[in-house]
């Protein structure tokens, strides 16, 4: 179990850390005007972590999973409005509930107590 335990660890935070890096390039690219390569990038991501959905959902609880989704669609839409103080405020909310996501689910003295 606790071999079990780490891999699903490592895969999460393997998963979390891909995404978070390529959602904070997806705003760089924002910042600097290329709304399509930040749009894209973005779709990438998300499909990204759908396509990880199967093993997600039997780690994860459902609604975390879920509502990284949810946060995945407000960011999209809002790069597909090229509004960027509200697409910067939900991409860093998005990148923050990733990283949560990742700390919570490390092993650590203090997720298991």
């Amino acid at each position: 179990i606790l071999i079990l335990s780490l891999y699903c660890s490592l895969c999460i935070h393997l998963l979390t850390d891909e995404c978070m890096s390529q959602l904070t390039h997806a705003q760089q690219l924002a910042e600097n005007g290329d709304w399509k390569h930040a749009r894209t990038l973005t779709t990438e991501t998300s499909k990204t972590w759908q396509s990880h959905s199967l093993p997600l959902y039997a780690i994860l609880h459902h609604n975390e999973a879920d509502e990284v989704l949810l946060s995945f669609c407000a960011v999209e839409e809002y790069l597909k409005l090229e509004e960027m103080d509200e697409y910067a405020a939900a991409n860093a909310a998005l990148i923050k509930q990733l990283e949560l996501l990742a700390e919570v689910h490390q092993p650590s003295l203090m997720n298991v107590l």
